[in-house]
């Protein structure tokens, strides 16, 4: 094969790995399959979601502040967490928030087999089931959130085959980044408008009581800022429902 043919096989095959990269983990690509990223004909609404808790350094910390502003967020527990914290789990879901899974171990789903996300799912919600309490749902189906937005079309079908609705993103604050403040995630949560889904953290997936008081910060500031604008902030089965 000639030196120019086998660069642009070299060239075809970058961009196809590209393309994979971008569709299995930019949270707004739609092409693996359908995913809730945002619910544009939502109005002034806005919902604000945290992975990996529940925290029991920040998690109670941040529904007060979501209550003080008459706000109401989404959860995405991991379920080793949940396990550990059932009675934070059981104040989430009594203090009117909505849940998700967010699998038991926090792994990169398309690297486990379809069996292997299967416990993943299951493990997380006997962990809130032990808790006493149940996913949110969407059409009859709870909601899931694959770690770090990753997924290929068998993770996709897996979640749903198990009786999930993939829910992602459309607004990255980056508040997991050591580098980080609650003056830059803020900036980045201040960028939503209505129908946007906010991705934050409560929670540190590889310590129980990880620190995310800059999140904190940042959800008070995105609180005060745009509630004063006219927004109102709802868990993502009351935004789709006002989609």
């Amino acid at each position: 094969m000639r030196p120019a043919a086998i660069g642009a096989l070299g060239a075809l095959g970058a961009a196809a790995a590209g393309a994979a990269v971008y569709n299995g983990q930019v949270p707004t690509s739609q092409l693996y399959g359908r995913t809730i990223f945002r619910a544009p004909e939502a109005g002034r609404a806005i919902a604000l979601t945290y992975d990996d808790g529940p925290n029991p350094r920040h998690t109670e910390e941040l529904m007060d502040l979501l209550e003080r502003h008459r706000a109401r967020g989404t959860f995405f527990l991991v379920g080793c967490w949940a396990e550990r914290e059932p009675g934070l789990v059981r104040e989430v879901v009594d203090r009117g928030h909505a849940i998700g899974n967010h699998t038991f171990t926090h792994p990169t789903m398309p690297l486990r087999s379809a069996a292997g996300i299967r416990e993943e799912l299951r493990r997380c919600r006997e962990a809130v089931e032990v808790a006493g309490r149940s996913f949110s749902e969407i059409d009859g189906s709870a909601l899931m959130r694959p770690p770090y937005g990753r997924r290929r079309p068998g993770t996709l079908r897996t979640m749903r085959e198990q009786g999930y609705v993939p829910v992602l993103w459309s607004v990255t604050c980056f508040d997991w980044r050591r580098r980080e403040t609650a003056d830059t995630i803020a900036k980045r949560a201040l960028k939503a408008r209505g129908g946007d889904i906010i991705l934050l953290h409560d929670g540190d997936h590889k310590v129980p009581d990880g620190d995310r008081a800059d999140s904190v910060a940042a959800t008070e500031r995105t609180l005060e800022t745009l509630g004063a604008e006219g927004y109102r902030f709802l868990t993502v089965p009351e935004m789709v429902a006002a989609d």
